[in-house]
C-alpha cells in the first residue's frame, strides 16, 4: 500500500493567507493518492487498485474483483503518485487510474461482493425433523448462495424434508409443506394453563389464511380464549405467562416487608409492565414508598431499602466465634440498612460495639 502524498506550487505573487487557502482547498478536493513508484504492468495495477478499494469501503480483499486490462493496453510505470478514484456517483463499478508522469489514463471493471445474511442450521438434522429455534442461527453466507432470507417464522415449526448437515443455508426447497400444528384434548377456559403433554400434535400443509402455533414455547402458556378440543391452537389464542408478585394484605407505606405480606400470581406477560416483581426474595427487608391494597401488583418503584435497624431501639446482637455463640441485646445509635454497618450500645456496661445489620431488628459481629 502506498502512501498519500500531496504537493502543491504557487507563484511567489500570493500572499500567505491565499496559500492556506490554496492548500486547504486542495487536501479537501484530491482524491485517494497512492505514492511511491509504480513499477508498471497489469497484475501490478490491479494489486494497488484491489488494495484501495479495500481501504476506501472497508472490505476485505477477498469480497474485490478487479477486471484487469486488455493485454493489447500497455501499463507503464508511473513515476508520480497513481491517483485512484470512482469516478462516477453512486457507482461502483468503475474505478479510474491517473498516471502523470508519464501521463496516462487507466479505466478497470471492478465488482464488489456484499455480504449477505442467512438462516443457517447449527446442527445435523434427519429427514421429517421439526426445525425449533436451537436448530438455526442468522449469519452472513457466501455470496454465492441464495440472497433472498427466509423468514424466521417460515421456518420454525416446519419439518426437513430431507437429512441437512450442519452449516447449509435454509432455503424453501429443504423444508416440507407440512407444518405441526397443536390440537386440545379437552377445553380449556381464558386464563387457564396448557401443558404440551395434554395436546395433540399433527402435522398438516401450511395454509397462508391461518396461523397456526407451530413450536410450543418453553415458557408456561395459558389460553387467551377458550380452546374447543379437536380444533389446531392459533397463534392469537395463547400467551405466555409468568408468576409475579402481589400483595396478600394491605401494605401500608413504610411498612417492612416479610414474606407472608405478598404471595405470587399467574399473569399473562403481556399485561404488566418490565418492573414487575418475580421473586421474593427481591423484596424482603425493602420499605414500602407507598400504601398497597391486597391484590395489587407489586413493582420495583413501590420499594426502597428500608432502615432494619433503628436508632434506639432494641437489637439482638449475634456474635460468633468457632463453634461459640453468644447473643446480647443491645440499643441502635444509629440508623442502619441490611449489609450496612451499625453502631451498638451495651445498656448493661454501657459499652459500644459494631455490627453488620442482618434483618429486623438483628444484627452480626464484625
Amino acid at each position: 500500500m502506498y502512501a498519500g502524498i500531496v504537493c502543491i506550487l504557487w507563484p511567489e505573487s500570493h500572499t500567505a493567507p491565499m496559500r492556506a487557502l490554496f492548500l486547504l482547498f486542495g487536501l479537501l478536493s484530491l482524491p485517494t493518492v497512492q505514492a511511491g513508484e509504480f513499477p508498471g504492468g497489469r497484475e501490478a495495477l490491479v494489486v494497488v487498485t484491489t488494495d484501495w478499494i479495500a481501504n476506501d469501503q472497508s472490505l476485505h480483499r477477498d469480497l474485490i474483483e478487479v477486471t484487469p486490462p486488455d493485454r493489447r493496453i500497455p501499463i507503464a510505470n508511473c513515476q508520480s503518485n497513481l491517483a485512484i478514484r470512482f469516478p462516477f456517483t453512486n457507482n461502483q463499478k468503475t474505478i479510474e487510474v491517473v498516471c502523470e508522469n508519464p501521463s496516462w489514463k487507466r479505466y478497470l471493471r471492478v465488482k464488489i461482493k456484499r455480504q449477505k445474511f442467512a438462516w443457517i442450521f447449527t446442527q445435523d438434522l434427519v429427514q421429517g425433523t421439526q426445525v425449533h429455534q436451537d436448530h438455526i442461527i442468522y449469519q452472513s453466507i457466501d455470496n454465492e448462495r441464495p440472497s433472498d432470507p427466509l423468514d424466521q417464522e417460515k421456518i420454525l415449526g416446519r419439518v426437513v424434508r430431507e437429512n441437512v448437515s450442519e452449516g447449509d443455508v435454509v432455503t424453501p426447497d429443504l423444508l416440507g409443506e407440512e407444518i405441526a400444528i397443536y390440537i386440545p384434548n379437552r377445553p380449556y377456559e381464558a386464563g387457564e394453563v396448557i401443558r404440551l403433554e395434554d395436546l395433540s400434535i399433527e402435522r398438516q400443509k401450511q395454509d397462508a389464511s391461518s396461523k397456526p402455533v407451530t413450536l410450543w414455547p418453553e415458557q408456561t402458556v395459558i389460553a387467551r380464549t377458550q380452546l374447543t378440543p379437536g380444533h389446531s391452537i392459533q397463534a392469537g389464542d395463547i400467551e405466555i405467562a409468568e408468576r409475579i408478585l402481589i400483595a396478600k394484605t394491605t401494605i401500608i407505606n413504610g411498612q417492612v416487608i416479610t414474606e407472608n405480606l405478598v404471595e405470587s400470581k399467574l399473569e399473562a406477560i403481556t399485561s404488566y409492565g418490565p418492573q414487575a416483581l418475580t421473586k421474593v426474595e427481591e423484596i424482603i427487608g425493602l420499605e414500602a414508598t407507598r400504601t398497597i391494597r391486597a391484590g395489587q401488583r407489586l413493582s420495583a418503584s413501590d420499594f426502597v431499602a428500608a432502615d432494619l435497624v433503628r436508632k434506639n431501639e432494641t437489637v439482638r446482637l449475634v456474635i460468633k466465634r468457632g463453634a461459640l455463640e453468644i447473643t446480647v441485646e443491645t440499643i441502635a445509635m444509629e440508623n442502619g440498612k441490611i449489609g450496612e454497618q451499625v453502631l451498638l450500645k451495651n445498656p448493661d456496661s454501657g459499652k459500644e460495639i459494631r455490627g453488620i445489620v442482618s434483618g429486623r431488628h438483628e444484627a452480626r459481629g464484625l
